[in-house]
């Protein structure tokens, strides 16, 4: 059996954004399409092919999203609040919701393991998310503090280094998912 996928609350609030944002989109190119059709002849008149144009790259996308959140649907994904990561435990080895600090290639790193669609790079902080499915999450999952491996990133063998593994703090968390600030 498949494993179901892993998302942060806050990733799945953006697709449904985005959704939202294409079909607005889509709507107004539609609109600016039937006021433009009004000026005559359709084959010479710009505004009305940009409209045409906008409208079904805005529909484009719009089943690009909606193909995204089928599948994500039907593989039977499970949401997760970042904030739940934030706890008195104390991980042993990597798993999701840590914050891992790791030398990666010689270079300090600093990750949290988050869901499979956080990928974004935060206005503040210095903890990347990494997706747990991403290659080098999916690498690190499970290991420990000390533990050296290699693993190959788009077709480059890594060395990977884990320096150490905790929990975030709230403040990280919020850094790194400002829009849990406003939930």
């Amino acid at each position: 059996m498949k494993e179901k996928i892993i998302l942060s609350t806050v990733s799945a609030w953006e697709l449904g954004n985005q959704f939202e944002s294409a079909q607005a989109q889509k709507n107004d190119a539609l609109r600016e399409a039937k006021v433009a059709k009004l000026d005559g002849d359709l084959s010479e008149n710009a505004p009305y092919q940009a409209a045409k144009e906008k409208f079904r790259t805005m529909g484009r996308i719009q089943r690009r999203l909606t193909g995204e959140m089928d599948h994500l649907l039907n593989e039977g994904h499970r949401l997760v609040d970042p904030l739940t990561w934030v706890n008195d435990s104390v991980p042993e080895a990597v798993e999701l919701g840590a914050v891992v600090v790791i030398d990666l290639d010689g270079e300090r790193e600093k990750f949290l393991v988050a869901g499979a669609r956080d990928h974004h790079v935060p206005d503040e902080g210095d903890i990347l998310p990494l997706p747990y499915t991403s290659p080098l999450g999916h690498a690190l999952m499970g290991k420990h503090p000390k533990e050296s491996f290699s693993v190959t990133i788009r077709e480059a063998t890594r060395r990977v280094h884990v320096h150490s593994v905790r929990r975030p703090t709230r403040e990280e968390i919020l850094a790194i998912f400002p829009a849990l600030k406003e939930g």
